[in-house]
């Protein structure tokens, strides 16, 4: 009266195995549902690439060695070599790797950017300057080579010649925070800072933690004479990232204002942090010499301070002819 149901009565097993038939003239072959996959075979570039990853860099360098030995020609194994010997600081072995990779890739725009980085790092500036050129004619759209020459410009002090290319890196890449760097610096360079303030203001909201453009942006406003602005950048960089420089610049921008209370006490401390701090000094010497003259030269204390304050400034630079006709003209030299 009930029907046979074939894995209660005949015997079969409940889940049967599978049988996965080859082609004609093979025996079947049978899979147990229990055993896993093969793991395909890793391969040695894989292993070597996995050995960098781990931080085992001796052995990466072995294993790199081992496949440019059997295959001359495999780039990733050279990418892969001077990734690993730039870990290694050692960086004259990855500009010979990266060169390898632009000899075998010459039209690769990244293994020439790549390249042209390492060999500025080895002070071969000439030969990275060549190849920012050339990458501009392999990546016309790329502003990284733009900022690059840029750099290297404004290095040399040349913020004339790194100008073009740093505007032409901004036209390329608005929100790049490097490109507005370089922009900022080269305004600032030739005498343009106010016009510098606002890309200085784009790269701090990119990058926020980079405190030097925040001394950026308190020298383009020192330049522009925007005592206030250079005063509100300084106090906010004196609380990231406190410095002699940084309270000198709160002293002279309190002094510019007329509150020479707290130009005192901003001198005062960049003296404290850094007692080699010239313009703190300056900055303090001026003060009490100021204080002299308004009581008609009356309190030797005042003048007294001025002289001790100019002789530290003289101290840690005695290169000040400046100072020094100033001391004798108010016969501060004795």
């Amino acid at each position: 009266e009930r029907g046979l149901s074939i894995t209660e009565e005949s015997g079969f097993p409940t889940n049967p195995v599978s049988i996965t038939t080859k082609s004609e003239g093979e025996d079947p072959v049978v899979q147990s549902p229990g055993e896993p996959p093969v793991a395909p075979k890793i391969t040695p570039l894989q292993q070597a690439e996995e050995l960098l990853a781990e931080g085992e860099l001796e052995e990466a360098l072995e294993a790199f060695a081992e496949i440019l030995l059997n295959n001359p020609g495999q780039i990733e194994a050279y990418v892969g070599l001077a990734n690993t010997h730039e870990r290694l600081d050692n960086p004259w072995a990855a500009e010979r790797a990266r060169r390898r990779v632009v000899e075998l890739q010459p039209d690769d725009a990244q293994a020439v950017l790549r390249h042209a980085k390492v060999l500025l790092q080895i002070g071969r500036t000439r030969e990275a300057e060549r190849s920012w050129i050339r990458c501009l004619t392999l990546a016309p759209d790329d502003a990284e080579p733009l900022i690059q020459l840029s750099m290297l410009e404004l290095d040399r002090n040349q913020p004339e010649a790194a100008l073009p290319y740093a505007r032409s890196s901004v036209r390329l890449d608005p929100q790049n925070a490097k490109a507005r760097t370089v922009y900022a610096r080269s305004l600032l360079g030739v005498g343009q800072p106010t016009a510098s303030i606002p890309h200085w203001n784009m790269a701090i909201e990119a990058l926020p933690e980079d405190f030097s453009l925040l001394a950026g942006l308190l020298e383009a406003y020192a330049q522009s004479q925007d005592y206030e602005g250079a005063l509100a950048t300084a106090l906010v960089l004196s609380r990231r990232s406190p410095s002699s420089e940084v309270y000198e610049r709160i002293g002279w921008c309190s002094f510019k204002l007329g509150d020479y209370q707290a130009s005192q006490a901003a001198y005062e401390q960049a003296t404290t942090l850094d007692p080699n701090c010239t313009p703190a000094w300056n900055g303090l010497g001026i003060l009490a010499l100021n204080r002299w003259l308004e009581q008609n030269r009356q309190s030797s204390i005042d003048r007294q301070k001025a002289i001790s304050a100019f002789r530290n400034s003289l101290r840690s630079d005695p290169d000040q002819p400046k100072l020094t006709r100033m001391m004798l003209r108010f016969d501060l030299d004795q």
